[in-house]
């Protein structure tokens, strides 16, 4: 991974620097997923096989602490965000195209 595209919350493009994803990673308890990763299109699948969207970023957590520091990141990275917590949202708003997706 060199720099990663991603979405704002505003909807715009920006890029993550490899160390700025490298600095995530250590503070999750569970996996933080890329798309070039092994099990990512796993990760990103949910209920509804309609919907196929690529998030950027999947943060698989473990605890409290990772769902916090998931926010943290995002905030200060002003990521766009979803948060799956069975996948079964209808609609597919547990997750999103280039944002980080909360995977609880």
């Amino acid at each position: 991974m060199v720099n990663l595209q991603a979405i704002t919350s505003g909807g715009s493009r920006t890029v993550l620097s490899e160390a700025t994803v490298e600095e995530f990673r250590p503070t999750l308890g569970g996996a933080l997923i890329l798309p070039d990763d092994p099990g990512y299109d796993e990760a990103r699948t949910i209920w509804n096989a309609m919907i196929d969207k690529r998030p950027a970023l999947i943060a698989r957590c473990a605890g409290v602490s990772d769902v916090i520091n998931s926010v943290k990141f995002a905030r200060a990275n002003d990521l766009l965000v979803a948060v799956r917590g069975g996948g079964h949202s209808f609609p597919g708003n547990s997750v999103c195209d280039g944002g980080l997706m909360i995977d609880l």
